[in-house]
């Protein structure tokens, strides 16, 4: 066997959005990886100038009843991935917006494309906030200055800027990015699953038990909007 033949690769297709076919669908990609013992790792990429540029808006927008608790559920992806019991490397191969720059921020490692696409975290630019567990991811998994900027900003970063960010770990040709990804990962392929999984929920527990409770997920709100003399 290979080195590849032990990657379960999931494809986002056109420009990646999430609605619940495409959400189920990345589920289902994830048993399947669960249900063969030779797999040791998942990737995940887009095609084209596209990873994922988040949530199906469009649907969304004609299904306002689901919106907010589709957006949850997207976040309890989010949570399965952080206590996956294998490597989840993102291949960013173009444009991570919103809910994709999210799922980048929940694998293990990402890797990006050096000459095209964009992290971007774009709330900011399109009258919203975030929620509360999607808060508390951004919060766990970038720093101070990334938040700054990214979220706080609307900034689309490179593949260079989110490297050195620490966002990616690795920036290269789109072609080089499947060996990208096996190279930043190695150290964690073929790791016993059951410590895996019990590791990395030690160290995302107070994210996960928020993702998965029934804590309310409601945009957040400033108080006030700035002191006054």
């Amino acid at each position: 066997m290979t080195a590849t033949d032990s990657i379960h690769t999931i494809q986002f297709h056109g420009t990646g959005v999430f609605n619940p076919d495409t959400l189920a669908a990345m589920h289902r990609e994830l048993d399947t990886a669960l249900d063969n013992e030779a797999i040791q790792a998942v990737f995940l990429r887009g095609e084209g100038k596209n990873f994922s540029q988040g949530l199906d808006l469009e649907y969304l927008s004609a299904n306002q009843e689901i919106f907010s608790q589709f957006v949850t559920e997207t976040m309890h992806l989010a949570g399965r991935m952080l206590a996956f019991p294998m490597p989840i490397v993102s291949l960013v191969n173009g444009h991570a917006f919103g809910l994709g720059a999210m799922i980048v921020l929940a694998s293990d490692y990402a890797v990006m494309r050096s000459d095209r696409g964009f992290f971007c975290l774009p709330e900011i630019d399109i009258g919203m906030t975030l929620t509360v567990r999607m808060n508390a991811l951004v919060k766990a998994r970038l720093s101070q200055r990334a938040l700054r900027e990214t979220l706080l900003t609307g900034g689309r970063l490179t593949g260079e800027q989110a490297r050195r960010l620490d966002i990616v770990d690795a920036v290269g040709e789109e072609a080089d990015l499947e060996a990208l990804g096996l190279q930043v990962a190695s150290p964690m392929l073929g790791k016993p699953r059951e410590q895996l999984a019990g590791l990395k929920y030690g160290l995302h527990e107070d994210l996960i038990d928020l993702i998965f409770s029934d804590a309310d997920d409601g945009p957040y709100q400033s108080p006030v909007l700035w002191p006054r003399a």
